[in-house]
Formats: C-alpha cells, structure tokens, sequence
C-alpha cells in the first residue's frame, strides 16, 4: 500500500460535559445581623446560574443569577446551565441568628432514687422546644416542652429548639439514671425477755410510707406475712421478723428480734400480771415446780429452810375484795390443832387468817379481805425448832382476787370499771393493772385512760371529744346554747356522763381551769371539754 493511498473516512463526535457545580458565597450555616449579601460564581466558563430562594429547586425556568441580598431565614438553592445540561443543586441556607441550646434541670450523668423525678428545661422561649427520652435525636415531629414532667427510670433525655426564623439549637443530652434505694430496715422495740402474760413489740420504718411485713415464728417475712398495723403483744417465746416494702424503694432488709418469756411467779400462779415477791433477807424462797396435780399443772413451792426458819411468798392487793387460791402439804401433822409444828399459813396485814399442816392434799380457799386501800398478802412455810417430815414443804397454786372496787383510784374523774372491762376483758382485776394500761397511747394519739374518761374508743382517731360549734354572742361572749360537742352522748358510751365546758383567760401562767357560767364567761377566752361521769 502506497503513503498517499486512503483507507475508510474520518469521523467526527461532539461531546458535551455538564457544568461544574456553582459555588455560592457565603458558605452555608452564615448567620447576619440586618442582612446578608448572596453572591455566586461557576468554574464553567459560559455558563448561566439559575437559583430559587423560597426552598424550590431552580430549573432553566428560574430566575438567572445576580447578586442579592437577605435579610431573614432563607435557604438559596443553584444550578449551573451550559449547552442544555445541569450541575448538580448546590444549597446555601442563612439565618440572623441560631436558636439557644436548651438547658436542664439535672446535669448530664445525674442520678435519681425515686419514681416521678421530675425534670425541666429552660430556653429563650425562641422556637419550639422539643424532646426524646429514648435516645433518639428530636425532629419536628417529637412531642413539645410543654413545662416539667416526670419520670420514674433510667432516661436518655435529648432536647432541640425549632424555629422558622432562626436556626435550630444543638441538640442537648442528658443521660438520667436510676440507682434504687431500700427502704430502712425496720427498728423492732421490744424486751429480750420479759415475765407476765405479755409483753408489747413496736415496730417502726424510717421510710415515710412503707408498709411493714413481719412473722413471730421465726420464718422469713414475705408479702403474704401479716401487715403490722399497730403495737403486737405476744405472749410466748418467740423470733419477730420483719421487713419493710415500698414501690419507690427495694424491699428493705429483714430485722430479725429474739423474746424469751422468762417464768414469773404470776403465771404459776395463774395470775401472771400480778406482782409476787419471794426469798428475803438470804432465807430461800419459793420457786415454781411441775405439779401434774395442781390446777394449771405448776405449783410454787416453799423454799429448803431449816429450822426455826420461814419461807415467805407475798403479794399486795387493793380491797377490799375476796382472795381465792389453792395450797397443799407435806409435812409435820400438829396433833393439837395449834399449828406450833411446821406448817404453811396465810397471813394478811401481819395477821395469820389461814393455816394448813401434815399429809394434805390440794384444798381450795376462799379468803374475805376487808378495807380498803392496800394490804400485803403473805404465805408462810414455817418451821419449829426440830424434826422433819415428809417432803418438808408446801405448794401454792390457782391464785385469784376480785376486787369490790367499782371504780379506779387515782384518775381525776373516776372511770367505771363496767367500761373498761367491756372495752378490754382481758385487763386483770386489779386498780394497779388498769391504771397501767391506761398509761398507754390510743391510735388517737390521747392517753387511753383520757379517752376512757370520756367514755369514747381509744382505737378510734376520730371517737373523741372536742367542741365543734361554739358561737359567740354579739357581745362576745360564749353563747352556751348554741355550743355543740362531738361526738354526740350516743357514742360516749357510759349513760349518764355530762360534758362540762371549762376556760381560763390564758394558757400561759397561773391560774387553774375553771367551769363557765354566765358570769364568769366574758372574762374567758380558752375553752376545753370535759366529762363528768356517774
């Protein structure tokens, strides 16, 4: 083939490359004062920059470039055009200013112990505030501040203000975490030991609300366990346990209290919240023994004495009244009835009343003490000056006394026993044992035997008496009339008691509480109640 020889034709292509991207000047995010000056510019020679400021996207429609001005939140959005093709949208968006990040309340990493903790956020009040508590970033759609609101667990808190005429906050985080709490261990009150019938058990929780659970068996509490709602009294040796619930906290620890019931004197003889006394002045005294033959199977029994010695077991009562109880011996038999050998012998008041001696089997007696006021009880297993026989001793048992008294002794206004005895049958009958019991505090807070004065339950906060009506005349003075007392008689219980109102001018100072009548009643300016009973 020749140099100059042609082979096929030369064929020739236009090809058209779309236009770089403008730029817009200044860069996105810049925030003015008054207003903003927008310029824009394209490395593609010969090309022609279209843009929109109300957040459409420019075509070849809209409006060529030239320098503007803004002056409010704008988004600027351009394209560049040459030889028909189009860059890609370049957005710029402007704003006088940038909304103020949110704060809260509770720092960043802050923890809580309790349900309904409550949190707030403070801002400017520009925009709309808006949070998450899932972790989520907010947007326009999560839910507005609307004031403090509560939560009750581990929370990551996020927060945003939105706004059409400024740029958005930062978003803000707080992450919130709860570290739960147990309720205090319950306090159990009460004696280790204790003698008598029954002994009282407190049982007290320094959280504010939580309910206490507890078990006298020695098992552990749970939230079938009784609700302790009160003092417990019990009656025997036990293991009280309780524990303390509260949906704010975890449950508390388990407090756990030993009682022994130490065997008194009283309950071998059958009355064991009464006060026995014995072994004096180094001579032995009784002491409880089991007796299968004995009324309650136990027996007190005289002490090992020698010769010309006495053992003695005392008590007190307040008569006058009627002492019953029951003894036995095993001992000397004095064939002359003088009872100068040894022998057991009740004496009241220094005064032997009873006497029992030889092989005798359990007798039961019935003894009248008369006067009143307090008398000493004794008996006496006494010895002469040689010999023994059989066991050398005595038993006393099955002891009672009931008292003729009808009403208490020291309380200022004497409180019917009838009363009592209906409201609590279990109080023994001795003046001693009521006026102890009512030493005690009502759940209204009153001392028992204030609210048994007024005849009302002491069980009951809202069973007591107070004034609730006392108008005053136009001379300001009490109008009597008018004055009403609650609760009314019906509830008093004890038929015939009579309210009494008494005053004093101050409450402060001298001067006693005095009874109100029409002449001294001006002069009068505090008034309480109180109950005058049959």
């Amino acid at each position: 083939m020749s140099g100059d020889e042609q082979i096929g034709e030369t064929l020739t292509a236009t090809f058209f490359v779309e236009p770089a991207n403008p730029e817009i000047t200044p860069t996105s995010g810049t925030t003015f004062g008054t207003s903003l000056t927008v310029t824009m510019s394209c490395p593609a020679e010969g090309a022609t920059i279209h843009y929109t400021t109300d957040g459409t996207d420019p075509t070849v429609e809209s409006p060529v470039y030239r320098r503007f001005r803004v002056n409010a939140r704008t988004t600027v959005k351009a394209v560049a055009e040459k030889n028909g093709m189009l860059s890609e949208i370049v957005v710029a968006e402007y704003a006088p200013g940038r909304c103020v990040d949110p704060v809260f309340s509770l720092a960043d990493g802050a923890e809580f112990a309790h349900s309904n903790q409550v949190v707030s956020i403070r801002w400017n009040n520009d925009g709309v505030l808006r949070y998450t508590l899932d972790g989520t970033d907010p947007t326009a759609e999560s839910p507005i501040y609307e004031g403090p609101f509560a939560f009750s667990d581990s929370v990551e808190l996020r927060a945003k203000v939105f706004s059409d005429e400024f740029f958005e906050s930062s978003v803000v985080t707080a992450s919130l975490t709860r570290v739960w709490e147990n309720v205090a261990t319950p306090v159990i009150d009460a004696a280790a030991s204790f003698t008598g019938s029954k002994t009282k058990v407190i049982i007290t929780c320094a959280t504010e609300g939580a309910t206490i659970l507890y078990t006298l068996d020695g098992s552990e509490p749970d939230g079938s366990s009784a609700v302790y709602a009160g003092p417990i009294y019990v009656t025997e040796s036990c293991i009280v346990k309780a524990y303390a619930v509260n949906v704010d906290y975890l449950d508390s620890a388990v407090a756990s209290h030993e009682i022994v019931k130490v065997w008194g004197i009283g309950d071998t003889m059958g009355k064991a919240d009464h006060a026995f006394t014995t072994g004096t002045n180094g001579v032995p005294g009784w002491a409880r023994v089991v007796d299968a033959t004995a009324p309650n199977g136990e027996a007190m029994k005289s002490g090992a004495i020698t010769h010309n010695q006495s053992s003695v077991l005392e008590t007190t009562v307040v008569g006058p009244g009627t002492l019953t109880f029951s003894w036995r011996t095993s001992c000397e038999e004095d064939p002359g009835g003088y009872f100068e050998w040894d022998h057991v012998e009740l004496v009241v008041d220094g005064t032997a009343v009873r006497w029992l001696d030889g092989e005798k089997a359990w007798t039961n007696e019935s003894v009248r003490i008369e006067g009143d006021g307090e008398h000493t009880v004794e008996w006496r297993y006494v010895k002469d000056d040689a010999e023994s026989e059989g066991e050398d001793a005595a038993w006393v048992a099955g002891y009672g006394w009931v008292s003729d008294l009808t009403e208490t002794q020291t309380t200022d206004v004497h409180v019917p026993y009838a009363w009592l005895l209906g409201h609590d049958p279990e109080i023994v009958d001795e003046y001693d044992a009521y006026e102890a019991a009512a030493k005690e505090t009502g759940a209204n807070g009153h001392k028992v035997w204030e609210s048994y004065v007024i005849g009302a339950d002491p069980n009951d906060k809202d069973d007591s008496l107070k004034i609730t009506a006392f108008p005053m005349k136009a001379d300001g003075t009490p109008d009597f009339e008018a004055i009403t007392i609650s609760p009314p008689q019906s509830k008093w219980n004890v038929e015939g008691a009579q309210p009494v109102i008494k005053g004093k001018r101050t409450l402060e100072g001298a001067g006693e509480w005095q009874t109100v009548t029409e002449e001294n009643k001006a002069d009068i300016r505090f008034f309480k109640v109180e109950v005058v009973l049959p």
